[in-house]
């Protein structure tokens, strides 16, 4: 047996169980027993809507070369994904199998791995260009995975065609920020005697990755887009920003009006024209653009490192109205102090410090790991203020694009920008007058813009680029850092008089690791919350669940505890959440990691039958290793390689509590 791969007999028996299923399923119609939801699903599918032939010897539908050449060529989700395919690639080595990425319409992109496999999947047309999509080639991972929107394995005799079935094939889809459609998969293929256990995993693991590509991406563009929807803002006009897929990211109030757009994205026709005047745009020129109701209608295409990020839709006013300063980037304040949850003493010490805060107006520096509820300070502060019924503005300074900074902070004047407005543009500080600008990640302002910043705490004016008369601004600063300010100073990229200005009333937001004690309110909380997300009611975390909860590090702190709880309220089978209903991203990849790591273990001793063996090899491990770290579960886990989490899960499978 291979590292990492499952016992031979066990796999044997498998196939031989769903061979037997299959057969029935094709031969006598006979409702399949003993398969997953997605592949039962995947099966009628296939049979009763696709007709699809289980004898199929090729895929039907394969790209020409020029095709496929051009599909990569536009695909933003490959460019993104190829580091990352390529680092797992050569970490990971695929003796045997292979890697591949697939678009939304399942048709494969690229693969890589074993040469000798490439080779022979090649020979069913599991190669770039080939449609994988269920209603081209039946049951298989990449388009199961397609169609369920979740990972997926299909193992061997679950593919519908005969002819893909001595494979297993373990994919994951990969979704781009708020949208529910997958964008692509990831797809680990390899013969089914070999099948990795981790395949899975693995899969996720790397389209986990890939969307934290598209995520940091997507919030760089969007910004670039936004910034150029507040520089095209002119009186009458309705004005649209749209992303490159033609979501509405902001419009103004005569936008709102024509109701141009459902649910947050264009209308389909109105999509349709968008995709072919952003196929060959040149930067600046304004396109003509058939928006119903509008025909009227424009579009200028913005571009961020030679590609189309989206665009500026303009729709012309059929009548002029007197300009109106508007604080388009202002929002009210959401929380208050009561929204901030817990009795910890470093929380509390927080607390009490924001509260003087809020009773005047000194600069404040919120420092704290990120996922600790720094903007939720900083709207608590805002909101508890006397400054409360003037303007909050919020600025993300890491995804503004260094070019860009100094201009959304302070504004430009007339004729700085090629398409800018023809009045010039106000910035964040002018926005936020008589009100609180929060900057976060303020450690990230490149070294001119902090200059500026420097010079507006001092003076209390600000001057437009490309302008020389200053403008006076009252405007309450809060800043944050999850980077200790004092030590960038020493790396040299933090101004140290800028600092002093900045860091009048720091406040340390503590890490959840750091206050325990509140796990377990935070928790009830985000369970309430989820419910209403996910439209269940009667969920309760047992208290193994909880002991779990309160035994994690959390790297992303409070985020991403309330991210643990929404996932486990929408995935558990039962009312009450228990240890292995919560996933855990941090020791997922571990787990990966080490499950690659660890060779094939020492054959355990006879049993009845082969899985009391594993579980009774499990079973005296796990308490072999508690015996000696004093049931200390820290120091349990490293000794048998696993995560904290994996040991509470074996816990609770083999009913073992802590002995008296």
């Amino acid at each position: 047996m291979p590292a990492d791969g499952a016992p031979k007999q066990l796999l044997l028996e498998r196939r031989r169980s769903v061979d037997a299923v299959w057969e029935a399923f094709l031969a006598k119609g006979v409702q399949p027993a003993g398969l997953s939801g997605e592949i039962l699903r995947s099966w009628q599918r296939v049979r009763d809507a696709y007709r699809i032939d289980p004898a199929l010897k090729r895929i039907p539908r394969v790209l020409r070369k020029d095709e496929l050449d051009e599909r990569r060529r536009r695909s933003e989700f490959l460019r993104l994904a190829r580091p990352i395919l390529a680092d797992f690639t050569a970490r990971l080595g695929l003796s045997g199998h292979v890697l591949s990425s697939f678009d939304a319409d399942g048709t494969m992109l690229s693969i890589d791995g074993s040469p000798a496999t490439i080779e022979r999947v090649a020979e069913i047309d599991f190669r770039p260009g080939a449609s994988w999509a269920e209603d081209s080639a039946g049951t298989n991972g990449p388009g199961t995975a397609l169609a369920e929107r979740r990972p997926v394995e299909v193992f061997a005799s679950e593919h519908y065609v005969a002819a893909w079935q001595p494979w297993t094939c373990s994919a994951a889809p990969i979704f781009a920020p708020g949208d529910p459609v997958p964008i692509g998969i990831i797809d680990l293929t390899g013969p089914w005697e070999v099948q990795r256990r981790s395949a899975l995993a693995i899969a996720s693991a790397i389209a986990r990755a890939v969307e934290e590509r598209l995520r940091a991406a997507a919030g760089v563009r969007s910004e670039v887009v936004r910034f150029a929807f507040r520089a095209a803002r002119c009186s009458g006009d309705a004005i649209l920003a749209v992303d490159g897929r033609g979501r509405v990211i902001a419009q103004n109030e005569a936008a709102q009006r024509l109701h141009l757009a459902e649910s947050g994205n264009l209308l389909p026709g109105a999509r349709e024209a968008l995709a072919r005047a952003f196929a060959s745009p040149a930067h600046g020129d304004e396109i003509p653009l058939s928006l119903p109701p509008a025909r009227d209608a424009t579009v200028t295409p913005v571009l961020y490192e030679d590609l189309v990020v989206g665009g500026i839709a303009r729709i012309p006013s059929r009548r002029r109205e007197p300009a109106v300063r508007r604080h388009a980037a202002t929002h009210p304040a959401r929380y208050d102090f009561e929204r901030i949850q817990g009795r910890s003493a470093p929380l509390r010490m927080a607390v009490e410090i924001a509260c003087t805060a809020a009773s005047n107006s000194l600069p404040v520096v919120l420092g704290g790991e990120s996922g600790t509820g720094k903007e939720l300070f900083a709207h608590a502060i805002h909101s508890a203020s006397l400054r409360s019924g003037g303007p909050l503005v919020v600025v993300h300074c890491g995804a503004i694009p260094a070019q860009l900074v100094e201009a959304e902070l302070f504004g430009y004047e007339p004729g700085t920008f090629t398409g800018g407005r023809s009045g010039g543009n106000p910035g964040r500080f002018e926005d936020a007058d008589g009100g609180t600008l929060f900057l976060d990640e303020v450690s990230e302002l490149a070294p001119a813009a902090q200059t500026a910043l420097l010079r507006v705490l001092q003076e209390k004016e600000v001057v437009r680029l490309g302008g020389s008369a200053p403008r006076q601004v009252d405007v309450r600063i809060v800043a944050a850092s999850n980077k200790p300010l004092d030590e960038e100073i020493r790396k040299g990229r933090f101004r140290r008089d800028l600092y002093y200005r900045l860091n009048v009333l720091p406040i340390a937001i503590p890490a959840l690791r750091e206050r325990p004690e509140d796990i377990e309110l935070l928790a009830q909380t985000f369970l309430e919350e989820a419910e209403r997300a996910v439209g269940r009611s009667g969920l309760s975390l047992s208290a193994a669940a909880l002991a779990a909860l309160r035994a994690h590090s959390w790297p992303g702190n409070v985020r991403e505890l309330r991210n643990v709880i929404l996932r486990a309220s929408a995935t558990s089978p039962r009312e009450e959440i228990r240890p292995e209903d919560i996933t855990l991203e941090a020791d997922i990849v571990a787990d990966v990691q080490r499950v690659e790591a660890t060779c094939e273990p020492p054959p355990p001793k006879p049993v009845a039958t082969l899985r009391d063996a594993v579980g009774e090899s499990e079973r005296t491990a796990l308490l072999a290793a508690l015996e000696e770290s004093g049931w200390n579960f820290v120091r349990a886990a490293g000794a048998l390689g696993v995560s904290r989490m994996t040991v509470y899960r074996r816990l609770a499978r083999f009913g073992i509590a802590r002995r008296a």
